[in-house]
């Protein structure tokens, strides 16, 4: 079985560039923006485009790629003209990657001053999309770091919402850094199984099929989003080894997205040592 290992890569002169700078960097797998991360206004997928991604896809054997939903959507804001537009370019997004053959699109799950009144709108605008989406992709849903007044950064937050709508087409992308933020301790033999067993119980393994692998700035339980590279932060190396040997996850997509791209082959190279060490 093939290691899914890689980066968020860059698209700029096309989609394809991505992936070709994922070859050129180990990766088995890319995550990219399918338009611009901080524009509101979609952009549309020409067949050229969708032909070009997937002929360098084919070029390279990087057929992995996750999609990454733009920073500005907000399913959960108190304001109704952004969660309209952030509805808008998320279902976007979604029609996107089901054209590109995309399978995952990773959703930050938004914020609001009033937990519970976000948690209703988010409730509300996720079973909408999962009327309107098209086929053959799945809402990624991130656990956050609790930064502020976001939403889902404990995996009780996910339950309930799972609880509700219960559609296979949700699932569960988990950042390294932002669990370690949110009182997640993955650093142990033991507390890295007391949470996975609790995730397991409360939301269950299957779900969780995307991860975003990066070290944290910041200690356990701050709270605060802030990436750091590969064994580098207060998670440390011991943590990616457990999750990078760990048979529960060795099929699925593991991406950096630590905060100098100069250095994502350096990181990259040291989570394949890992795997090696096994």
């Amino acid at each position: 079985m093939q290691r899914l290992i890689g980066a968020h890569t860059s698209t700029a002169g096309g989609l394809q560039n991505a992936v070709y700078e994922g070859k050129r960097l180990g990766c088995t797998a890319v995550q990219i923006f399918t338009s611009s991360p901080r524009q509101w206004k979609p952009a549309d997928v020409s067949d050229e485009q969708a032909q070009r991604l997937h002929a360098a896809q084919q070029e390279t054997g990087i057929h992995c790629v996750v999609s990454h939903a733009a920073y500005l959507i907000n399913l959960a804001s108190p304001d109704p003209d952004t969660r309209r537009k952030s509805y808008d370019a998320y279902l976007a997004e979604l029609r996107r990657c089901a054209k590109l053959g995309i399978q995952y699109a990773v959703l930050h799950m938004g914020s609001h001053p009033d937990f519970e009144a976000g948690m209703q709108l988010l409730k509300e605008n996720l079973r909408n999309l999962l009327a309107e989406m098209p086929d053959g992709v799945n809402i990624a849903m991130e656990t956050m770091a609790g930064q502020g007044s976001a939403l889902c950064y404990r995996f009780e937050h996910f339950a309930r919402l799972l609880d509700a709508l219960p559609d296979e087409r949700l699932v569960i992308c988990a950042d390294t850094c932002h669990l370690f933020a949110a009182g997640y301790d993955l650093r142990t033999e033991e507390t890295y199984r007391a949470v996975w067993d609790e995730f397991d119980r409360l939301i269950g393994l299957s779900r969780l099929q995307v991860w975003h692998l990066n070290d944290s700035k910041k200690p356990l339980g701050s709270r605060v989003d802030r990436h750091e590279h590969i064994g580098e932060g207060e998670l440390g190396e011991d943590a990616f080894r457990l999750l990078l040997n760990d048979p529960a996850f060795a099929a699925l997509p593991m991406l950096i997205e630590t905060p100098d791209e100069k250095r994502f082959a350096e990181d990259l190279a040291k989570l394949w040592s890992y795997v090696a060490e096994a």
